[in-house]
């Protein structure tokens, strides 16, 4: 079937920019349409829940198409995503097309299109198949007919399991999801509103797909749209006020949390920013970080009940580490609690859901008291590393309300207002790596210039710029927790190795304790660090066994090569009877069964487990 185009007035799906061309694809139907070099193209799903399939053929030969294989090949990933990896090639290797904004996330590009084969087999011959319509619509372009047209699937829901299946479900697009690429040479282009009414793919009920091409004067910003909660608007990455400096540095960003964050910088890399941190002084931007500055008559009360540390023993101007706990004694996130008054405190946390647990717990016990998101006022830059105090130590002035006269004075997890290079910032001490280092939180308008001055007065300490790349080995070794990686809703502190931070001695009731003390005695897992045999790398998820025995008891949460200690280490949750220290265990690499690593249990700190660095 052939789709007609008409007007889309009176939808709800408000241009990006100047248009150029218009089409709407009726359900069960398909178009071609050329696209030039340098325009964009948006795929929109009008109503939610619609696949809809894409081929891309090369004006000047049509011979030469967007090929998925080669593109999950150069990619190394199943579908591209934004950034250095987010071109899709052709079947000469040449990038046709790349994706610059998505707001849906999950695609496919592994199955063919819907085909006529597909609907006999089960049942429904004569059905109208995405095949078809790609035959129908290229046919005046001397395209010849496919049986099945191997398409990029946008918003269709696939996974390939762990069996090797390809399990396939309802599509997780909502209503106005779109995908934005941009043409990098002139193509046509063809676009389906799959007719698929046999099976969850479009939820049951095919709907309309709209396609519109904007003029190559515009300039979309790379973005991935992502909701916090099922409730929650729609956000697109966004840069911090660091981003632009950052640019020029680097374009190996990648979005962590909302936020797009560098994974390394040009001529130096991982290894170079590594060293920087352990031996001299580094620079990150970690501003992805959550902000909440939660107030009112019962702020106290309400954070002795959500956050596991006894915040009632803060002085103003201390904070400390600790993590949000459900009912369950599950940790919904870890973060640290600024005590800035009386009744007013920050927590500085890893999502924006957390706002919203806080603000529903407040509402549930009745409590005086407001949770206001201000991560859009505080961005924030780490300094970190043996150099850092001597970097910012002629840079800092505090303010004199706070008492403090040098830097010497700032103690561990104490923070203060001071001005750094005559920019107004709130200079905490702590840090996500395992070294004595400073936190600087500044408001946007003055990020570019802090990060401009640092850097400059940075330069008699060698000091390097580093990525989330260098970031993970770091706080690996000083085994530091990640979200979704150490711990979720379903882990304990004391599973994920954080127990010394709860409160269970100075806090009468919390919210998880209950559950905790059942847990406390008996956890089902409990962390350790782990020291591998050779110089191979474990990897998230790998198995452990005890010694010569078949029977899992644990497994790997994050790994790395310690340049350091010149060990492969690991991050690990096994049951406790195999955590004491010394005890050697083994790592199930490739399927588990044909080859082991031998790994010796020690600290969850592989480097430096006393923290006398971070201390000094």
């Amino acid at each position: 079937m052939v789709a007609t185009v008409e007007s889309i007035s009176g939808d709800n799906l408000a241009p990006l920019g100047q248009v150029v061309a218009d089409y709407r694809i009726a359900p069960g139907t398909a178009i071609a349409y050329p696209v030039q070099a340098g325009q964009y193209l948006q795929i929109l799903d009008v109503r939610g829940s619609q696949c809809s399939d894409f081929l891309a053929f090369a004006a000047a030969d049509m011979s030469e198409e967007l090929d998925s294989t080669v593109t999950r090949t150069l990619n190394n990933l199943a579908i591209p995503t934004i950034g250095l990896h987010g071109k899709y090639f052709s079947n000469r290797m040449r990038p046709l097309v790349e994706v610059i904004q998505d707001t849906c996330g999950r695609h496919d590009s592994f199955v063919l299109a819907c085909t006529a084969k597909y609907y006999e087999d089960a049942g429904y011959p004569g059905h109208p198949s995405c095949s078809d319509n790609f035959n129908s619509v290229l046919q005046p372009y001397g395209i010849a007919p496919r049986l099945g047209w191997a398409a990029i699937n946008f918003f269709f829901n696939t996974a390939v399991d762990d069996s090797g299946a390809i399990a396939s479900g309802e599509s997780w697009s909502r209503a106005g999801d779109y995908v934005l690429l941009r043409a990098h040479e002139d193509l046509l282009c063809a676009s389906s509103a799959c007719p698929d009414d046999i099976d969850p793919a479009n939820g049951w009920q095919p709907t309309e797909i709209h396609v519109r091409i904007y003029d190559r004067g515009e300039s979309f910003p790379k973005a991935i749209g992502r909701r916090a909660t099922a409730e929650s608007g729609l956000r697109l990455t966004q840069p911090s006020a660091f981003t632009p400096c950052i640019q020029r540095l680097t374009q190996d960003l990648s979005d962590y949390n909302g936020f797009w964050v560098p994974n390394r910088f040009a001529h130096h890399g991982v290894h170079d920013e590594y060293w920087a941190l352990r031996e001299r002084v580094v620079l990150m931007d970690l501003s992805a970080l959550r902000k909440f500055e939660i107030a009112g008559a019962d702020a106290l009360p309400f954070l002795q009940q959500v956050f596991s540390r006894n915040v009632a023993a803060f002085a103003v101007g201390q904070s400390g580490y600790g993590c949000l706990l459900n009912r369950h004694g599950g940790m919904v996130d870890d973060g640290i609690v600024f005590r800035l008054g009386e009744n007013e405190f920050r927590y500085v946390g890893n999502c924006d859901r957390d706002g919203d647990y806080l603000r529903r717990v407040a509402e549930q016990l009745g409590l005086r008291v407001t949770v206001e998101p201000v991560s859009d006022r505080w961005h924030n830059l780490a300094v970190q590393g043996p150099e850092s105090r001597h970097l910012l130590r002629s840079l800092t002035e505090f303010a004199p309300a706070s008492g403090l006269t040098s830097l010497e004075n700032l103690g561990y997890f104490r923070f203060a207002a001071a001005t750094v290079s005559g920019i107004p910032v709130v200079i905490s001490r702590t840090g996500y790596t395992g070294e004595l280092g400073y936190e600087l939180f500044v408001h946007p308008r003055h990020g570019a210039d802090l990060w401009q001055r640092l850097m400059t007065a940075g330069q008699p300490f060698d000091l390097l710029p580093m990525g989330m790349a260098a970031l993970d080995r770091a706080r690996i070794e000083a085994g530091l927790l990640a979200p979704g990686i150490e711990f979720d809703e379903l882990v304990s502190p004391y599973q994920a190795g954080i127990g010394w931070a709860v409160a269970m001695k100075s806090k009468p009731d919390f919210i998880g304790r209950t559950a905790l003390e059942r847990i406390k005695p008996y956890p089902p897992r409990v962390a350790v660090g782990l020291v591998l045999e050779g110089h191979e790398v474990a990897c998230h998820g790998q198995c452990i066994y005890p010694r010569g025995d078949r029977g899992r008891i644990g497994q790997v949460t994050s790994a790395t090569f310690s340049p350091i200690l010149n060990r492969s280490i690991a991050m690990a949750q096994i049951v406790p009877d195999y955590a004491d220290d010394g005890t050697v265990l083994e790592v199930g690499v490739m399927d588990g069964m044909k080859r082991r690593i031998a790994a010796t249990v020690g600290p969850l700190a592989a480097f430096d487990p006393k923290k006398s660095r971070v201390r000094v």
